[in-house]
């Protein structure tokens, strides 16, 4: 599962970019962000991001793909053509599709998108990683709730899933820290704070030999599962009730989300 060095994406004074054979243009501003087209992808991801992933992409070669949250369809779009999987499936909480990820979808060979479908749907998570991936799971990115209760839902039930040596990509785990969402009618000011789960997640790397590295950046974060570390569960099988979380020990302390 490993690629080849590749040159960087050259990105223009108006913030677009070609990338194989596709166009796309960065626009980060939610209220001026135009929606995307055949002629263009809207890519809400700026240099950063890009950055670091043709840097895991010149290590990482995923044969298959699962990207929870697609927006607008240009990050699906970007990632497939970065990675060239074999396969790829991604899940969208709002129920109307998007045309230009639908047309590109149309041309592609083993490409889904499954739209008005929960992060949270372990059941309908199974049957994608089964049918359209064939069973395998090699890169989650989660870019979709940004909520803790919903990401954590989704590893719990995809981490342990995730091939030995397969990486979990979580997006925007750093927003409850930003000035932006200090007051008390800020977005997402009655939810739990993202940040919460990284650090449960750095626990579970202490206490197990599941998680072999975590990298952190302020505006996303990969985590490496053990190459030694095997499925805790078959895929063909219903999804179980316990935790990857019960695996913690912390001296039997308790700790409280933020």
């Amino acid at each position: 599962m490993y690629a080849i060095a590749m040159n960087p994406i050259e990105i223009g004074p108006s913030q677009e970019f070609s990338f194989g054979g596709e166009n796309f243009v960065i626009s980060l501003v939610v209220k001026d962000r135009p929606p995307s087209t055949s002629a263009a992808f809207t890519i809400a991801k700026n240099d950063h991001y890009i950055r670091v992933y043709e840097q895991l992409a010149s290590a990482f070669s995923p044969r298959s793909i699962l990207e929870l949250g697609i927006l607008q369809g240009e990050s699906y779009v970007f990632f497939d053509k970065l990675f060239k999987p074999l396969r790829m499936s991604a899940v969208e909480i709002k129920p109307q599709p998007v045309a230009s990820l639908l047309q590109y979808l149309s041309r592609t060979e083993n490409r889904f998108a499954h739209f008005g479908t929960s992060q949270r749907d372990g059941e309908m998570l199974r049957q994608i990683i089964l049918r359209e991936l064939a069973d395998e799971l090699d890169l989650v990115v989660d870019d979709a709730s940004h909520t803790y209760e919903e990401t954590k839902a989704s590893f719990e039930f995809l981490f342990p899933l995730l091939r030995p040596g397969g990486i979990y990509v979580i997006e925007d785990w750093s927003w409850a820290h930003r000035p932006d969402y200090q007051s008390s009618d800020a977005r997402f000011s009655k939810r739990h704070a993202l940040s919460n789960l990284l650090f449960e997640q750095l626990m579970l790397m202490g206490s197990t030999s599941l998680i072999s590295e975590i990298r952190v950046w302020r505006f996303l974060y990969l985590i490496h599962k053990a190459r030694g570390a095997a499925r805790s569960r078959e895929i063909s099988q219903k999804v179980e009730s316990d935790s990857i979380f019960d695996h913690i020990v912390s001296r039997g302390k308790k700790w409280s989300l933020i």
